[in-house]
């Protein structure tokens, strides 16, 4: 499974926005968590994710996409961009954090 990252801003607070692909599964998916600087309760951490819309066909990068602006979140280009071609390339054990304005951190490539 990849797995990649940007901390971001939801409804005027700090999250972070992860994404990715599951190669057993072959789906994609999207959570918003709320930033690790926010003590809470574990269940207030997940702001949202894509397993409570399984309707959603999470095989197209256009639903995290559209999800994504539906939730009124910005990640950087280079997030989306990396999802799709793992998905692409069916590749897993990844693990990378996007920025705005620097290189991607690679944490994991497997």
């Amino acid at each position: 499974m990849s797995q990649h990252s940007a901390h971001t801003h939801y409804r005027g607070r700090k999250v972070v926005v992860v994404a990715g692909y599951d190669r057993a599964l072959n789906d994609l998916f999207l959570q918003v968590l709320g930033h690790e600087d926010a003590p809470r309760a574990v269940e207030e951490c997940v702001l949202y994710s894509s397993l409570h819309e399984p309707h959603r066909d999470w095989t197209d990068i256009n639903a995290v996409s559209d999800k994504l602006t539906e939730l009124g979140i910005e990640v950087p280009d280079s997030l989306l961009e990396a999802v799709y071609l793992d998905q692409l390339f069916h590749a897993g054990n990844r693990m990378v954090r996007h920025h705005l304005n620097q290189p991607p951190e690679v944490f994991l490539v497997g």
